[in-house]
């Protein structure tokens, strides 16, 4: 069996290695970190964000391009209609070409369960690889673009730490990026609301209210354009139906909290509860937020999150926009919970004239939010 799997992995290489890797999507670096080492920058190892998706081309996982063996291997089906990765502890994962479907030994199947091929090579879902084989999945959004780190146990430093060592080698390719290709970009810039005058300079924490039915991927999508993360908020009396949209929010680099249901405060700290050990069945994490102001739940630990301004769903960009910039007297911070029902284009043109007004978005913590 481990002569056929290496086999199956010889024959893999020697294929990759004549196909041609298409460059990161987008029009920014797309930074990969495997343990303590920042990738070099190639087509054979940078990421790319396909249905609100993170994807990554599956020589990441050969040391032969990355330079760093996280344990994990792969190989093809003898009649290449299967993509199998597996461990030397016995787990397998596998992809099935032919009908988009995928199966796990001894664990949950991977979603999204789809192999992506683009110019004959292949990409496989970061965030389920993660999961499955027990590394450690990261994503951030850097001021030279964004990066997604994966650790198995011989990582010595923290996600801050290692962001901070290998900045100024981001910071190196980002330059050189941006002068190989001129500062330009061929993709259209989403249309804004007209700024408010004057307008002062805020800081914002955003959260985003899902409803369990809307698809999340536009308003992740609007997320993203402007390098801002949320605390995505999910009734928990849904969470069920929501197993896909807490994969996809954690994979793409969000927070995710609870949105308490009942009548007394005993039912509303109950259903988080509940809800908190669903979630971690789901997602291998703790869940700290939740919605609202509630003391029984602030006392048995959570953090309650309320908003000082909560838009619409109906609203048109420029009425969103203008509340956020009234709200509160502009004050120096301040929480902003959107709407998932909001169309992703308002949203985006909403992120955007904020971003160009100097807003900031922070980063929302346990410690800090």
């Amino acid at each position: 069996m481990k002569k056929k799997l290496l086999s199956l992995v010889c024959t893999a290489a020697l294929l990759l290695s004549l196909l041609a890797v298409p460059a990161s999507a987008g029009n920014s670096l797309f930074f990969l970190s495997l343990n303590d080492t920042l990738v070099p920058q190639s087509t054979q190892t940078t990421p790319i964000q396909h249905s609100g998706w993170i994807y990554v081309p599956i020589t990441v996982f050969s040391s032969r391009y990355t330079g760093v063996n996280m344990g994990i291997y792969y190989g093809f089906s003898e009649n290449n209609d299967s993509l199998v990765f597996y461990n030397l502890s016995g787990k397998t994962m596998t992809f099935d070409l032919v009908n988009g479907t995928a199966t796990a030994v001894n664990g949950d199947p991977p979603v999204p369960g789809t192999v992506v091929r683009q110019n004959g090579a292949y990409y496989v879902p970061a965030y389920a690889l993660c999961r499955y084989f027990g590394l450690t999945y990261s994503y951030y959004n850097t001021e030279y673009g964004p990066l997604l780190r994966m650790r198995d146990g011989s990582a010595v430093l923290s996600d801050s730490l290692f962001i901070s060592s290998a900045s100024s080698m981001m910071r190196s390719r980002y330059d050189s990026y941006n002068q190989n290709s001129g500062g330009t970009s061929s993709n259209p810039q989403p249309v804004t609301p007209e700024p408010v005058e004057n307008a002062p300079k805020f800081s914002l924490y955003l959260g985003l209210r899902a409803n369990g039915e809307t698809d999340l991927t536009a308003a992740f999508n609007a997320l993203a354009s402007v390098q801002a993360t949320a605390v995505v908020f999910f009734p928990a009396d849904k969470l069920a139906d929501c197993a896909g949209q807490l994969r996809q929010a954690a994979g793409r680099g969000h927070k995710v909290g609870l949105i308490p249901v009942g009548d007394t405060p005993q039912e509303k700290l109950e259903s988080v509860q509940t809800g908190s050990r669903l979630v971690a069945q789901i997602l291998r994490q703790e869940v700290w937020f939740v919605l609202g102001s509630d003391q029984a739940l602030s006392d048995a630990g959570y953090l309650c999150w309320s908003p000082g301004l909560t838009p619409g769903a109906g609203g048109s960009a420029t009425e969103i926009y203008e509340s956020i910039v009234s709200f509160g007297g502009r004050t120096s911070s301040g929480r902003v919970l959107l709407d998932c029902r909001t169309a992703g284009a308002v949203l985006s043109g909403v992120l955007s004239r904020l971003s160009q007004d100097g807003d900031t978005f922070l980063s929302p913590r346990e410690t800090r939010y």
